[in-house]
């Protein structure tokens, strides 16, 4: 058993492996980064990751003859459509990138760019890469069974901790509302859009509504972690969107560096986040 389930967020498919080594790969890497700030290294058990970025990967569609999935001119229209979303969200006028037919996102990825005084190059990539992720797992059958991936890993478990970074944070919540059997001392959010309106909020699986979010019954505390630069996790605090949230912590942990979970993980924040969750010895 492993005290900490990780749920990794976009762009995590490893080609190269298959889902067990990928997950170890992945894992691994996330154990060194959350021991940064804890008082020894977390050991090789210490930490399982539930990986399902094959499954999101399979589930992306290729739009036009010469289109890749990490093309941002040849995103779906629902990706368009919750790319310009968005942008309003940050506050990036659409009007203009909509009357561009042939290239709406990308007007909208340097837009935003601009504004938070980013780099253009790889806001595009994030966008290419963000989007097409998060609508596979909210509107394709592969949202069963990347959810299926993360209850079986704390049914089998059974940890303490169960972290989760951007869309890894969708992941879990949904999860634990589907299988209020599984049950976790600390669910600890990072980087998490759970909050978006229009792109995310509305299609989260809870009983009630999408109004009616709040921490899911398995989960004996909530914690959120989410840094004031993070363009994904918005809008903050996610106390004004959901009830039960035990703590919401908004530092300037440089963390966002387009969206990788690293900055958090090493965080002081995550770190007293998780401590108190952990065995004494450690």
């Amino acid at each position: 058993m492993s005290r900490i389930v990780a749920v990794h967020g976009v762009n995590q498919y490893d080609p190269a492996r298959g889902p067990e080594e990928a997950a170890d790969r992945l894992g691994a890497a996330w154990a060194r980064a959350l021991g940064h700030n804890l008082p020894r290294p977390l050991g090789g058990n210490d930490l399982a990751m539930a990986y399902y970025g094959d499954l999101v990967h399979a589930a992306r569609p290729v739009r036009g003859a010469q289109g890749t999935r990490e093309d941002i001119d040849q995103l779906t229209p629902e990706a368009v459509d919750a790319v310009l979303r968005w942008g309003e969200l940050l506050g990036v006028s659409t009007q203009e990138a909509q009357g561009r037919a042939l290239a709406p996102v990308r007007w909208i990825a340097d837009a935003v760019a601009r504004r938070y005084g980013l780099d253009h190059d790889l806001v595009r990539q994030f966008v290419a890469r963000f989007f097409p992720d998060l609508l596979a797992y909210l509107h394709t059958p592969a949202r069963k069974q990347v959810q299926q991936r993360l209850a079986d890993a704390v049914a089998r478990q059974r940890p303490r901790v169960l972290i989760a970074h951007s869309l890894g944070s969708v992941v879990a919540y949904d999860t634990l509302w589907q299988r209020t059997d599984l049950k976790v001392d600390v669910l600890v959010t990072i980087g998490s859009p759970l909050a978006m309106p229009d792109v995310v909020l509305p299609h989260l699986q809870h009983p009630g509504g999408f109004r009616s979010g709040s921490r899911p019954p398995g989960a004996a505390a909530w914690i959120n972690i989410a840094d004031p630069g993070d363009l994904v996790a918005v809008p903050q605090p996610l106390t004004d969107t959901f009830r039960g949230v035990t703590s919401c912590l908004s530092s300037g942990i440089g963390a966002f560096r387009m969206h990788k979970a690293g900055g958090y993980l090493r965080s002081a924040a995550t770190a007293k986040a998780v401590l108190p969750y952990l065995d004494r010895a450690l």
